[in-house]
């Protein structure tokens, strides 16, 4: 009982440390989830989401979902919030397919929601609207009617931002019908605001003025100022369009009121003025918005209000008015290259000479509105914003997710089912174990029974020995007090019959004495008869004593037959406990049989987890490739930018040579008009002219060699990073070629200029006399790429990074990379070639692009090291053969990655 009560009392102990030990967990989680929280709303991103990682690991060991679900959800708006898509991705699919599983219709609803949003804000909207129209038949049957207002609106903004405006009006009137209905009012403002606004970008005017006029109503006694101006100045100009001049003039003075510093304002409220005829009040407001342009420096605005005035002289037939304010516009459209301004600038002046009846300026004109218009396209043409590239970059972002989350998941249920597999075999063997435990005690407990027993019986047979002999005792001397009784009676049978003769005689002597005697002999009579009922009495009681005894040996001999008895059963017993450890023995042999079974399929196990890790092996090589597709992005990204500079150079120039032969189009005319004439004095009356045509003519003479020698130099840089990205463009040979290190190390600091520019100094060291050494050039380019690059990363700013080739003999080459950054210490410096391992910040490494680095040099049967201290800097040293002998099987491979 003592030892039951001590076994209670340590699993009550052992069960409450456990709660404890879970409810500080759960506290710790809750704790680094709002500090998370805090941390995202600070905008300190980095150490919020190493806060939610650490809470998530935390929520995870305790199987908590609810929270899991809490921590993927930050962790993912705080992805977005850096435009990391890909985790953003990730986290919020991992909820979405948690919620699946566990039939969660809520969570499932938040999750696409903000799946959606994140394809949203990539631009990926297709994919966006699948999400959103999820999240909506989520919250549809749930009931959730707020929820289902939300991603409706959600929905239908990611229609308007590409540019569906159908679907984005259609989606907005469900929304308004959803709100009225339920009495959502908040979004009852937000449906009617987006509706005007699509109707206006689909110059739908009637509807637009019916729902900016519903939401007019709505908000204008709510104090925003500025949102009640744009408002009302959007909604003049939708009434201009309906030609409801005076709710025209109306709704723009009362959006120049709210707000009379806005110039769009005061254009609007010119274009009321206009439209109503009031060219005096148009004419001071556009010149109003004029100044407030020139005050912004807003070329721009500037160049749309000459145009505006220009318009309005064109409407009164003032033609040197408006040829003035055009001839303004087409300055400023030029020299600030605002092409929307100059196609408005252009059609006009094509208008104005086409009334003064100027045919080759028209033509000019139009020329030229048509090339501005062929550059920009129709503004008046709004096509969808819709990106294949971005819809197929979301799909491999969510493929990609799938597959990392289906691999733990997978690895985590295999080990869990591992994990319990261990323990149910442990259990079964501590089953059989406290099984044989017990029969070896009911064993031994039997043995000591049948021990027991034979001792017993031992004692029983010496006891019933003991009483036989005691028995055959009391029987030998019963046998001699009878004998000693027999002797007795005769001996008095002869004492009588001897007493009898002397009767006899005194009879036969004393018959005379008859009488005298009769009374002596009746006397004598009596006494015989009392002696032989007294010898009868005796022999009565000896025959008495006699059958006593033998009852009582009877009885003993019954006590006999009984412990004979019981000695046969407990020999059957014995037989039977005999059988019972046959048994036993039996099933301690199936037992051991068992046993060897399940070693078989721990055997078995055991195969599939080197399978499982063929697997994860296969799944890195998969990763690597991933992480060099990422790279090659990034270099992507890095030449778009690179490259960027000296297209617009060509650009820009191309354009000011187009406008400049125009000019001289127009010279050529006045030559060849001279040349045409006849007359001495028709020639002097051009002379003027000739002469202004041809100071101008030296000046665009001039300004054109400038602009082809910029053109030149876009061209010749262009040409340098094209030959610069030729040994990339070999990423794809499987083939070992001979190769300039020293020209790939040109190529690679060509491809991250863009990233050390105005950082970091490049200091090259580079041994002339080295020669080409056989590699896969694609590859060492790579490697080359990420040292470089993790140098860069290395140094904050201002500092240093140093590259050297040396020609060692005539067998090998050496390589070193040096920085001057803020090193590292022996314990990292001894993991930096481990995959997945990185020291750069959250989001900033995935930790691949060494490890990569370090294959491909021992693939080229070289080797890598690295030194470093902390505060000098680091230096990655490189030694490689230059003659590669490599297998074919690694020829092969090759092939194999390249498909």
């Amino acid at each position: 009982m003592r030892n039951t009560a001590a076994l209670i009392f340590l699993l009550v102990m052992c069960t409450a440390m456990t709660l404890r030990a879970q409810q500080a967990s759960y506290t710790e989680a809750a704790s680094l989830l709002e500090k998370t929280k805090y941390n995202q709303k600070r905008g300190n991103l980095e150490g919020a989401i190493g806060h939610a990682l650490l809470g998530l690991d935390q929520a995870e060991t305790l199987g908590n979902q609810e929270l899991i679900i809490q921590f993927r959800e930050v962790i993912g708006q705080i992805y977005l919030s850096k435009k990391d898509y890909k985790k953003a991705v990730s986290s919020f699919l991992a909820i979405i397919l948690t919620a699946e599983r566990q039939n969660d219709q809520e969570n499932l609803g938040k999750g696409n929601l903000a799946l959606a949003n994140t394809y949203s804000d990539m631009r990926a909207y297709e994919k966006a609207s699948d999400y959103y129209q999820r999240a909506i038949d989520n919250f549809n049957n749930l009931g959730k009617k707020r929820e289902k207002a939300n991603a409706i609106q959600a929905l239908g903004y990611n229609y308007s931002k590409s540019n569906q405006f159908s679907k984005s009006i259609t989606t907005f009137e469900s929304l308004l019908k959803l709100a009225i209905s339920e009495s959502l009012y908040s979004y009852i403002s937000s449906a009617q605001k987006q509706l005007f606004l699509d109707n206006i970008k689909m110059n739908n005017a009637a509807q637009s003025t019916k729902y900016g006029l519903a939401y007019y109503d709505r908000i204008k006694d709510k104090g925003n100022n500025a949102n009640l101006s744009n408002t009302t100045r959007n909604l003049a100009l939708q009434y201009i369009n309906i030609r409801d001049n005076k709710n025209a003039l109306k709704f723009a003075n009362i959006s120049v009121s709210l707000d009379g510093q806005n110039t769009m304002s005061l254009e609007t409220l010119g274009k009321a003025f206009a439209a109503n005829e009031d060219y005096g009040k148009a004419i001071e407001y556009f010149e109003r918005a004029l100044e407030s342009n020139e005050r912004k420096r807003n070329p721009e605005g500037m160049a749309r209000n000459y145009n505006q005035m220009a318009k309005l002289a064109i409407d009164r037939g003032d033609l040197r008015v408006a040829a003035n304010n055009l001839d303004k516009a087409e300055k400023i459209g030029i020299e600030r290259n605002t092409r929307i301004t100059l196609l408005d600038t252009y059609n006009m002046l094509a208008l104005v000479n086409q009334e003064k009846g100027n045919e080759d300026q028209e033509v000019k004109y139009r020329s030229l509105y048509e090339a501005v218009k062929l550059q920009i396209g129709d503004p008046d043409k709004i096509a969808p914003k819709l990106s294949t590239a971005r819809e197929n970059l979301a799909e491999s972002y969510e493929q990609e997710a799938r597959a990392r989350i289906s691999t733990v998941e997978n690895r985590k249920l295999a080990q869990e089912r591992e994990r319990l597999k261990a323990q149910q075999k442990l259990k079964d063997i501590e089953i059989i174990e406290q099984q044989a435990r017990l029969q070896a005690q009911e064993l031994q407990k039997k043995k000591l029974e049948a021990e027991r027993a034979k001792q017993e019986l031992l004692i029983t047979e010496k006891t019933n020995e003991a009483s036989t002999r005691e028995a055959e005792l009391e029987r030998l001397q019963i046998d001699a007090e009878l004998q000693k009784l027999s002797e007795a009676e005769r001996a008095k049978e002869l004492e009588l019959l001897e007493k009898e003769r002397k009767i006899l005689r005194q009879q036969t002597e004393l018959q005379a004495e008859k009488l005298e005697s009769d009374r002596q002999a009746k006397m004598l009579y009596f006494i015989a008869i009392g002696a032989t009922i007294l010898i009868l009495a005796i022999l009565g009681i000896a025959f008495y004593r006699t059958y006593n005894n033998s009852k009582t040996i009877r009885e003993q001999n019954q006590n006999l037959a009984e412990q004979q008895k019981t000695i046969l059963n407990r020999n059957i017993q014995l037989k039977k406990s005999s059988e019972a450890m046959l048994a036993m023995n039996n099933k301690l042999k199936k037992a051991h049989v068992n046993l060897k079974v399940l070693l078989k399929k721990e055997q078995a196990t055991k195969e599939q987890l080197e399978k499982t890790n063929l697997d994860l092996k296969n799944t890195q090589v998969h990763l690597v490739q991933a992480e060099k597709m990422s790279s090659l992005g990034l270099l992507s990204a890095g030449i778009a930018h690179e490259i960027n500079n000296p297209i617009n150079f060509v650009s820009s120039g191309v354009q000011s040579l187009t406008k400049n032969f125009g000019e001289l189009e127009s010279f050529l005319e006045n030559y060849q008009k001279v040349l045409a004439l006849d007359s001495l004095d028709e020639i002097k009356k051009y002379a003027k002219v000739l002469q202004e045509d041809e100071d101008f003519l030296s000046e665009i003479q001039d300004a054109s060699k400038e602009l082809l020698e910029d053109v030149r130099y876009g061209i010749v840089r262009i040409t340098e990073i094209v030959n610069g990205l030729r040994s990339f463009s070999r990423h794809d040979e499987a083939e070992i070629k001979e190769t300039d290190l020293n020209e790939s190390f040109d190529s690679a600091l060509l491809i991250l200029k863009n990233k050390y520019k105005n950082k970091t100094e490049i200091v090259k060291e580079m041994d002339e006399s080295l020669p080409q050494i056989q590699c896969f050039p694609g590859q060492l380019n790579q490697v080359f790429v990420n040292l470089i690059n993790n140098a860069i990363d290395a140094i904050d700013e201002n500092g240093e990074i140093k590259i050297k080739t040396l020609n060692l003999d005539d067998q090998s080459i050496e390589i070193r990379i040096s920085d001057n950054g803020s090193g590292m210490p022996d314990d990292i410096k001894d993991k930096i070639f481990d995959p997945f391992f990185t020291t750069k910040e959250i989001g900033k490494g995935t930790g691949l692009g060494l490890s990569i680095s370090h294959g491909i040099i021992e693939k080229h049967q070289g080797k890598i090291r690295v030194e470093s201290k902390m505060g000098v800097g680091t230096t990655f040293i490189i030694n490689l053969p230059k003659k590669l002998e490599v297998d074919d099987n690694i020829l092969e491979e090759e092939n194999l990655k390249l498909g």
